[in-house]
Order: C-alpha cells, then sequence, then structure tokens
C-alpha cells in the first residue's frame, strides 16, 4: 500500500457556491507579448489574498496557465483572467488592484461578467458579496465605463432551486460572430451546480491517505468527463475536491463539498470548441457522478447572432430522472447569450401541464439507508421559471450622486451605509419617474418574462416544455399578492 504524502490543507467552513468573475483585456503595443500571463508569482499572490485564498498548485500549456486555490481556481490567458472563489472568500475585492497591474503592463479592460449561483449560506458572506445589487454596484464603479454601463440579470424559480446572477459590461456593445477576427473566437461556457449530493457518490471525496487525488478522479468517473486534459487534482483534509484540467484553450474544473447538509459539487467546461461536446450528454454524465437532489445549468455563449437563431446553448433533453423545474433565456445587451434550467427529481412542468419524470425512488442502501437525493421537490410547490430584470445602468443617475468608491481599502461601515443610502435614493428616484411599479425596488426588481405569451423560448423548446415558463410564475407569483 502507498500512501499519500501530499502536504495536507484543511478543508474551510464552507459556502459550496462559487463567485466567477471573467475580464477580458485588450493588448496595446507597449504590452508584453504574453500579456498578463507576465504577472509574477509574487503578483498573484498578492491578488489571492486580497480575495482571501492561496494557490495549491498550478498547470500550464500553451495558451493558459491554471492553478488550484485553497478555495476553486484561477485561469490566465495572455488577454483573460478567470478568477472563481468559493466560502467566504472576497473575490470582488481582488479587482481594482488587477486592474492597476493590468494598467502597468499597458492592457485595459475590454469586457466584465461576473456571474454566481445563490448563496447557500448569504449572510456569512463579505461586503460586496452581501447581496448582488451590492456586487453590481461594486463592478459598476470600475467597468461601469464600458459600453452601457453594464447590465445586471438574476434568472430563475427563487423559491425551487438556486437563481442565477449574471452582472456584464462590455465596450464594443453587441458583437455578432460573424465580425470576429478571424483569429477571435467566441467563448463557449457550460456551468452545473448540484446540491443535496446522494451520500454514495459524496463519500469519495472524503479524504482517504490510502488514496491519491489522482485515483479519486479516475474513480470517480471525472477523467473520463474531458479525457484529452491535463488534470491537476487535489483532496482537501478532511474533506473537500478541486480539480482543473487543461486542454488547448479550453479548462474543465470541477469543486466538492461533500458534508451532508450543505453538500454541493460544480462543474465547468469553459473554452472548447462548441461542437467538441454535447451539453445534454456531458449535463448527464455528471449527474451519473454526483446523484445531486437538486440541479442548475447555465449555457452562455459571449457574442450575438446575427440570425437571433444560436446553434449551440439549448439542451436538447433533460437529464434522465430528472424533471425540469425552470428554463429562462435571456439575450445579453453586450451580445451573446445565457441559458438557465433548473432540475429535479419528481419535478412537474405546470407550462406543460404533465409531469416531466416520475418520482425516483432508490434502493435501500447497506443499512437501509437509501442512497438518493434528499427531498425531491414537492409538485404542488413548483412555480415555474421568472426572469427578474434589474434596472440597466445605464438609465441610472450620474456616478457622482453613487460614488461607493473602491472597498478594496477603506471603512466597510461607511461604505455599506453609502450604499445602502444610494439604493433608497435611487429607488424613489425610479418609482417617481414610473419605471417601477410601486411594489418594486432595486432590491426587489421588477419581474418580466423572457418571451411573450405565443409560445415557448429556445431554452423551454430545448427543455420539451411546450409553453414558456415565465407568464405561468408571474401568474402564481399574482395569486399571492
Amino acid at each position: 500500500m502507498t500512501l499519500d504524502t501530499t502536504p495536507v490543507l484543511p478543508n474551510p467552513v464552507f459556502e459550496g457556491s462559487e463567485k466567477r468573475v471573467e475580464i477580458d483585456f485588450n493588448f496595446s503595443a507597449a504590452s508584453p507579448a504574453n500579456g498578463l500571463r507576465a504577472l509574477s508569482r509574487g503578483q498573484l499572490d498578492e491578488l489571492m489574498s486580497l480575495a482571501a485564498c492561496t494557490i495549491v498548485s498550478s498547470r500550464t500549456n500553451a495558451e493558459l496557465d491554471a492553478y488550484v486555490l485553497s478555495e476553486s481556481s484561477l485561469f490566465v490567458y495572455p488577454t483573460k483572467w478567470v478568477l472563481k472563489t468559493c466560502g467566504t472568500t472576497k473575490l470582488l475585492r481582488a479587482v481594482p488592484r488587477l486592474l492597476e497591474m493590468a494598467a502597468e503592463l499597458s492592457m485595459a479592460p475590454r469586457r466584465c461578467k461576473y456571474s454566481r449561483a445563490s448563496f447557500l449560506f448569504p449572510e456569512q458572506q463579505p461586503f460586496p458579496h452581501t447581496s448582488f445589487e451590492h456586487e453590481a454596484f461594486f463592478l459598476r464603479q470600475h467597468f461601469g465605463h464600458l459600453g452601457n454601463g453594464g447590465s445586471a440579470y438574476v434568472l430563475g424559480d427563487m423559491f425551487n432551486g438556486l437563481q442565477w446572477h449574471v452582472y456584464v459590461a462590455d465596450a464594443q456593445g453587441a458583437v455578432y460572430a460573424d465580425e470576429l477576427h478571424p483569429m477571435a473566437k467566441p467563448t463557449h461556457k457550460l456551468e452545473v451546480c448540484m446540491t443535496d449530493l446522494a451520500k454514495s457518490a459524496a463519500a469519495p471525496f472524503f479524504r482517504d491517505p490510502a488514496k491519491s487525488a489522482a485515483q479519486v478522479t479516475t474513480e470517480t468517473g471525472i477523467r473520463g468527463l474531458v479525457p484529452s486534459a491535463d488534470i491537476d487534482d487535489y483532496v482537501f483534509e478532511p474533506c473537500g475536491y478541486s480539480m482543473n484540467g487543461i486542454a488547448g484553450g479550453g479548462f474543465i474544473t470541477i469543486h466538492i463539498t461533500p458534508e451532508d447538509g450543505f453538500s454541493y459539487a460544480s462543474v465547468e467546461v469553459s473554452g472548447f470548441d462548441p461542437a467538441a461536446y454535447d451539453p445534454a450528454d456531458m449535463v448527464s454524465r455528471i449527474l451519473g457522478i454526483f446523484k445531486p437532489g437538486k440541479v442548475s445549468v447555465s449555457l452562455s455563449v459571449d457574442v450575438a447572432s446575427s440570425s437571433g437563431e444560436y446553434s449551440w446553448g439549448t439542451l436538447a433533453a433533460r437529464p434522465h430522472g430528472y424533471g425540469c423545474q425552470s428554463a429562462t433565456c435571456q439575450e445579453l445587451a453586450t451580445g451573446g447569450r445565457v441559458a438557465y434550467y433548473t432540475f429535479s427529481p419528481a419535478a412537474v412542468s405546470f407550462a406543460a401541464g404533465t409531469k416531466e419524470g416520475a418520482p425516483m425512488t432508490a434502493a435501500p442502501a447497506k443499512g437501509g439507508e437509501a442512497d438518493a437525493p434528499l427531498r425531491p421537490a414537492s409538485p404542488a410547490t413548483v412555480l415555474r421559471s421568472t426572469l427578474r430584470h434589474m434596472p440597466s445602468f445605464s438609465s441610472l443617475p450620474s456616478d457622482s450622486d453613487y460614488d461607493v468608491a473602491s472597498t478594496s481599502s477603506g471603512d466597510e461601515n461607511e461604505v455599506g451605509s453609502r450604499l445602502a443610502a444610494a439604493l433608497r435614493q435611487l429607488g424613489r428616484s425610479r418609482s417617481r419617474s414610473g419605471s417601477l411599479s410601486p411594489k418594486s425596488s432595486i432590491g426587489a426588481a421588477s419581474e418580466q418574462g423572457d418571451v411573450g405569451a405565443a409560445g415557448a423560448c429556445a431554452a423551454c423548446k430545448g427543455s420539451g416544455v411546450a409553453a414558456c415558463a415565465a407568464p405561468v410564475a408571474a401568474a402564481a407569483a399574482a395569486a399571492v399578492l
């Protein structure tokens, strides 16, 4: 028997849902040929310290550098920075310093996209991650000069499963695929967030000194998701797992919190050619590994389609054994699209009026304990999808009215108070202008469907839903009110 002698890092007290920021930069004549990859290890360590995490290990190839962190992952390309952190990290605190370092390389930001699922323990988050409104205004302080100032969206059903939060700003506005430089490629991204993992699926991610991280990766089936990837994996003490895999300019990253009661796993596949894999097949294989009770899937592409149709980004079929709770498709003001789905066992499609999946019953495991996702959602409580679109930042009052300042340093209480006052003032001014109804505020943005009542959006059609989710949820919400 060979014992794993890898140095052991403790597993943090855990919020599974990750924060993710992706920032694209422009080269200039004075920029180094390798762009952001010219940042030194000391500079990277400084940035990770601001985000409240540390670098554990790394892999590199001709196109990018990938780092496993104590909380999730970092990917550095010549012109792209992708930082993804979980727990109670302070991801956005690293942004102001990153922009300063990029400026020293004569590189300026061109596009920023921030996204995350709902937090499992939002009360534990530090400012500005205390709410999506705080995050969005923080981002606007640093990227509001790009394009229309940025747009912020919340997708999904607030009562069932996780919601998906997106802020995006782009200096070029909506860019179409056929307008790209021949060497430029749009980024296609699949993200899967899972909670309530089956106990047998979570068990391998508790550290066993007799097994290496590579053995865990192979035996669980994770290695088979992207077989060509160069994998860097780590099992934490006493539990938890992180993995980066890189192949060409694409990457796969997986992060797992296996503890019973708040188990969570995420899988992201990004930067690969869209023909390299089928999203529906990939999702099914991922669910086969983790056997979750609730699933959220986001598919996004960062350039617009001139025809209005997207050949990639819609699930052709729901995963076997799961029903679609909600399906929302959002065209982004900056170009591109996000399609967001939530699934659970025995979900009911009220829009279609029929069950999409039979209730899951699991064979008892040893000791009589059912090895199945915890408590499927009751069909009677499943509301269909809604889309909450925050007011466009281009229509907000001037920055001088809402200067909450960079919070990379300074008094958090003072900044938070100023931001809260700004939000209250904004709610009053928007209400007076008629942009928001009297019941709305920026903290509870107006709800609207993503398509009209005429039929299903592309995302709903791709899930086999006969009618769009949003009008059903809106009607249900109105009935409650």
